[in-house]
């Protein structure tokens, strides 16, 4: 690699230029037909998300944070309490996680994660009253998250930002799950996009209404959320090679793992089949030095996330972990990777090596 080139974190430009034709096609067609939101191309996704995730229902909305935000509100639209229902939320997670739960008018706790960011669920409490706690489920990184089936004192809300595209609900399960299409997800809106996923035919009429205001009954309040034809239309383009691309994020994955076997880090992502590869993400004591050591070398590597909730200002009343918890410490040595499937196996490669070279380098004792 040459001085002036970097490897960039996502491809988005490199899927462009593979995809041009297809998306400004598509971009000209819902232009020139006049129908700019809640057209052919609306319905046509939201029919394909359900057929990719087994859910019944599929609503778009303008954000994965306004998804979320939905399932929320409708909660508490459907079971007026007399007291705030409490949203648990992990520590390790985007903040608009728990601005979603907030904003809706929830009372939220910051919970503990194991040692690979996933939620651990708390244990039963019978002093609380039952159906008001929510354990809020980040599939993180991509990891499908683990919960106990069949506890009947709280309820369960999948935040599927990163690991949507493994979770298939065969089962019919009741479990709503908000999803993302931020251009840094892996499959992409050009602009901004999200949905709500769910089997509950009474979320879907509440978040078909809340998108856009109540409009004709104005008895709530709602927002106006809606993705755009124009995105709906190109992110179809995109549903046409997504299994493509998730089969590359597993090559590179693989790759990594076996380049890393004998190296003093964790991979989050260890299991080879029950992850979709969102972000490839490590932990190492050496974190800070690392990605110094990569910066050096021009490869754009990120922290995803170097705070956790606990420590941000909008948690400073919240019941959270303590400074020695697991989530806290996780948080001092993550590390992300690229995986985006426009790298070349070239780029792969000199990823790899120079995490390699680093740890034989610095001769550190592993």
């Amino acid at each position: 690699m040459n001085g002036s080139y970097k490897i960039p974190h996502f491809g988005l430009d490199r899927q462009y230029r593979n995809l041009s034709k297809e998306l400004l096609d598509a971009t000209h067609r819902v232009l020139s037909s006049g129908t700019y939101m809640d057209g052919h191309y609306t319905e046509q996704f939201e029919n394909w998300l359900c057929m990719r995730t087994g859910y019944n229902y599929a609503v778009t909305l303008h954000s994965g944070t306004q998804a979320l935000e939905c399932i929320a509100h409708y909660e508490m639209f459907k079971n007026p309490y007399d007291f705030k229902p409490i949203a648990r939320i992990p520590n390790i997670t985007y903040v608009a996680t728990l601005n979603a739960f907030l904003n809706a008018g929830f009372e939220c706790e910051i919970a503990d994660t194991d040692k690979n960011g996933l939620l651990i669920e708390e244990d039963i409490d019978w002093n609380k009253p039952k159906h008001n706690i929510f354990e809020v489920h980040v599939g993180l990184y991509g990891a499908s998250p683990i919960y106990t089936i069949g506890a009947l004192h709280k309820r369960r809300i999948l935040d599927g930002a990163q690991h949507w595209l493994i979770h298939k609900n065969i089962y019919l399960d009741t479990t709503p799950m908000a999803v993302s299409f931020d251009p840094t997800k892996n499959l992409p809106s050009s602009g901004n996009g999200g949905a709500v996923l769910t089997n509950d035919d009474g979320l879907a009429n509440f978040a078909l209404k809340y998108r856009s205001n109540f409009k004709g009954e104005h008895t709530h309040s709602g927002t106006n959320s809606r993705m755009s034809e124009q995105d709906c239309a190109q992110i179809l383009v995109r549903t046409r090679y997504i299994d493509d691309w998730q089969e590359r994020r597993r090559e590179i994955r693989n790759y990594y793992l076996d380049k890393f076997e004998n190296l003093p880090i964790r991979c989050l992502s260890r299991n080879k089949n029950d992850h979709a590869d969102q972000k490839f993400v490590i932990y190492t004591e050496w974190r800070d030095e690392l990605y110094n050591y990569l910066w050096g070398y021009a490869i754009d590597v990120r922290i995803h996330y170097k705070q956790p909730l606990s420590n941000l200002e909008v948690a400073r009343y919240l019941k959270k972990p303590d400074m020695i918890s697991t989530s806290v410490m996780l948080c001092r040595g993550l590390l992300s990777l690229p995986i985006h499937p426009e790298l070349t196996d070239g780029e792969v490669e000199f990823i790899a090596d120079r995490v390699v070279d680093y740890f034989t380098e610095s001769k550190l004792s592993f």
